[in-house]
């Protein structure tokens, strides 16, 4: 399973902690690569964590994802 499917298995599974957590790895190959598909299925991964966007890990999660989804 890819780092980006796992955290969004996680974000369903309702560990938005452990979402994070992968993310951050998810972003850093995103923006290293510059992968368009990563980028875009960035966008399942924020819709999965919806529920958590005015929490704090929600917010982390925007601040992770925000140099990678910028513009997308």
């Amino acid at each position: 399973m890819t780092p980006l499917r796992q955290a969004t298995a996680a974000a369903t599974a309702r560990g938005p902690d452990q979402t994070v957590e992968i993310a951050r790895t998810v972003a850093t190959i995103a923006f290293e690569t510059r992968s368009v598909r990563i980028c875009r299925n960035l966008a399942t991964l924020k819709q999965a964590m919806r529920p958590w966007h005015d929490a704090p890990v929600g917010r982390d999660l925007a601040e992770i994802l925000a140099p990678v989804t910028e513009g997308s």
